[in-house]
């Protein structure tokens, strides 16, 4: 007897910071999104799978929140509005330390309604009581919130809740994917995005929103694999900045890029780092393209 399958399309969307990327990345268990303390570390959807049983679940991790200004921030609020349109199931993850999560409520005011949507609280490990119940209180005025879920996403406590009522809502449907397919992105942009995350926590300001590193060679081997990429500013002083004093910050990055492309790849990676400067990328669209930010 053939075992029917099951499948959803689940977004994942929220404030920036809330906790999204890491969400995803403990409920597939390896990281496909980065992570970073900072603000619009991701810039474009990314899908991840899981498959449980019968069960395959696609999670589409998409860009925080945010007021477009720039031609940059312009194709990020693209992106997450296209993410979530076509999912069936929407979750949103509220920081319980946020002080202010207005914008989480304009989202769930604004939101299909046809749609099922559950939020999830985030941090709770590390948030205050009466934040927690006073987060709880708002969202209980929603009506039409399918479920709400506490969790502490880097601890993993009351992520497995999250998984089996997406299982329990997930639809009769072929699966969208191979079997083992932990995400659609190319090895290549997963490469870049490795550098990238690096550049996130070790530079400071607003630096990093004017990077976009780009994968110009891939060679592999069965033991080793060639990497060339190239990490792309806006003006000089800015590679400077990530060269560092005797070339020490491009070394440290290019140091911990290798262990986590080691670990992606499994083999040994001989991965070479260079800075160029590209005016106003942001701007222009062949970037935006080579930054994986647009199609």
């Amino acid at each position: 007897m053939q075992i029917k399958t099951k499948s959803a399309f689940v977004a994942i969307v929220g404030e920036p910071n809330a906790g999204k990327s890491t969400l995803v990345n403990s409920i597939v268990g390896e990281k496909v999104s980065i992570v970073s303390p900072k603000i619009q570390t991701t810039r474009r959807q990314v899908r991840a799978i899981t498959e449980i049983d019968n069960t395959q679940l696609v999670f589409i991790d998409t860009p925080g929140f945010c007021k477009p200004t720039t031609s940059l921030e312009k194709a990020i609020e693209r992106n997450f509005k296209n993410s979530y349109q076509d999912a069936d199931i929407i979750l949103l993850v509220i920081d319980a330390t946020s002080k202010n999560i207005t914008p989480s409520l304009n989202f769930l005011s604004t939101c299909p309604k046809t749609m099922t949507i559950s939020v999830v609280i985030n941090k709770i490990d590390i948030a205050k009581k009466e934040n927690i119940v006073r987060i709880a209180q708002r969202i209980s005025e929603y009506s039409f919130v399918t479920e709400t879920f506490m969790i502490s996403g880097t601890k993993r406590d009351g992520v497995q809740d999250i998984v089996q009522f997406l299982i329990n809502l997930a639809q009769p449907n072929p699966w969208f994917f191979e079997p083992n397919t932990m995400t659609d992105l190319p090895i290549s942009q997963r490469l870049s995005e490795i550098t990238r995350e690096k550049l996130f926590y070790h530079l400071e300001k607003e630096l990093p929103y004017s990077i976009y590193v780009e994968t110009e060679l891939m060679h592999e081997t069965e033991k080793k694999a060639k990497i060339i990429q190239s990490i792309v500013v806006t003006k000089p002083s800015q590679k400077g900045i990530i060269l560092g004093k005797s070339g020490s910050m491009i070394k440290r990055l290019k140091y911990e890029a290798i262990k986590d492309m080691q670990n992606l790849l499994n083999k040994k990676i001989e991965l070479k780092l260079f800075v160029k400067i590209k005016e106003k990328w942001m701007e222009k669209k062949v970037h935006l393209k080579n930054a994986g930010i647009i199609d």
